[in-house]
């Protein structure tokens, strides 16, 4: 463990009995105010507090490239969230394995007035990316997600105003967002546009089928310059296997996609395509795409959990969980990713085989084992390499 992940670790404790004092001191002033005999409206501000922890462990072996295994945090967060007036909310959200400014994750006021089907948030929050990038990694089905979600599709918390929409089977995200918190302000800010519409023709209790399109737009600013790269789906060791380099002269880049994912009982499948193109103050434009497939099942039973209202995948309940008296709820999969950088930036095409096996002790601690084989098909700018990975996960969730 680096001598940061220690630093976050003492910063995560401290802060987690802060916010258990602070959450015991609104509980007993509500408690204390909330007349015995009448009904009174829900006393104001309320808090919730949780967090989750990720601890990875990965060993690499590859003869082309120099790859360290290891051990890491992956994510150590903690979020205190609520209302503080009938329409208002709230919620705030820090990764201590960032430093700064850079762990803020969510930070938003939340409006809820408009309609019963809409909500407002103000201040940094993800953007509408891709199913796969915008869900939460706390239910992912593999350690990392796929080749092109990294490279493309990664939707950073941005400092904007978004607008979400939905129905029994349909969202529909839009935004338009600035900088992250922790950008240096010695060049204007990009400005970025997203959305995120997605349907659901089927959306049953244990099946669905689903669509989705999102895209996105960027203008520089004063950053004229783009770079795009991913690690080979493991996060332990920095080095990543497909780069675009630094590309000059950008005004800006739109990245676009469809997805596609079906549930039928214990089976699922899932995948995505991700493209990008990027507009220089050039006669040449450059573009880059990849997608991904993978398929699931549980051997226990089980279904992955489909919430229409948002189109992304949630929380995974054991019928029997190990406490219980069960032995939890067992999932396989397999996933198969590209990348594809030849054509404008000739740096090469990758390609990533994962397999993975999950162990829901309980719908909130998980373990998780994945093997990646990664493949870089380089050319005459960039080398072949080749990499075999074994990773390891225990995470919470509270």
């Amino acid at each position: 463990m680096t001598t940061s992940n220690q630093q976050a670790v003492k910063q995560y404790i401290s802060a987690l009995a802060f916010l258990i004092i602070i959450y015991s001191s609104a509980s007993t002033a509500q408690e204390e105010a909330a007349p015995a005999a009448t009904p009174a409206p829900k006393p104001m501000p309320t808090i919730t507090v949780g967090g989750r922890i990720m601890m990875d462990a990965a060993a690499y072996d590859s003869d082309d490239a120099d790859l360290s295994s290891g051990t890491e945090f992956r994510r150590l967060r903690l979020f205190a969230k609520g209302e503080v007036a009938e329409d208002w909310g709230y919620k705030v959200q820090y990764d201590f394995t960032g430093d700064g400014a850079e762990g803020i994750r969510d930070a938003y006021i939340k409006y809820t007035g408009l309609s019963d089907i809409a909500v407002l948030r103000i201040g940094n929050s993800s953007l509408p990316g891709s199913m796969e990038d915008y869900g939460s990694s706390k239910y992912m089905t593999f350690m990392e997600r796929g080749l092109p979600v990294l490279a493309f599709g990664p939707s950073p918390r941005r400092i904007g105003v978004a607008a979400d929409s939905s129905g029994d089977s349909w969202s529909a995200v839009a935004g338009v967002y600035g900088e992250d918190p922790a950008t240096d302000e010695t060049e204007d800010d990009s400005n970025t546009v997203a959305l995120r519409l997605t349907c659901a023709p089927v959306n049953g209790e244990a099946s669905a089928l689903h669509f989705g399109v999102h895209g996105q737009y960027r203008e520089m600013g004063g950053r004229e310059e783009a770079r795009f790269r991913a690690r080979p789906e493991a996060h332990v060791d920095d080095t990543r296997l497909i780069d675009s380099g630094t590309i000059s002269n950008v005004n800006g880049y739109a990245t676009y996609g469809v997805e596609v994912a079906w549930v039928g009982g214990p089976f699922s499948l899932q995948g995505e395509y991700i493209g990008v193109n990027v507009d220089r103050d050039t006669d040449c434009s450059i573009n880059m795409d990849g997608f991904y497939i993978y398929g699931s099942v549980f051997l226990t039973g089980e279904s992955r959990n489909y919430d229409a209202s948002s189109g992304l995948f949630g929380r995974v309940r054991p019928k029997n969980s190990l406490g219980d008296g069960g032995k939890g709820a067992w999932e396989i999969g397999a996933r198969f990713s590209t990348v594809d950088m030849n054509d404008e930036v000739g740096r090469g095409e990758a390609e990533d085989v994962t397999l993975g096996l999950n162990w829901y002790a309980t719908s909130r601690v998980r373990f998780m084992v994945n093997y990646v084989n990664a493949d870089l098909d380089g050319n005459d700018a960039v080398p072949d390499m080749d990499a075999d990975i074994v990773q390891l996960r225990a995470q919470v969730d509270f």
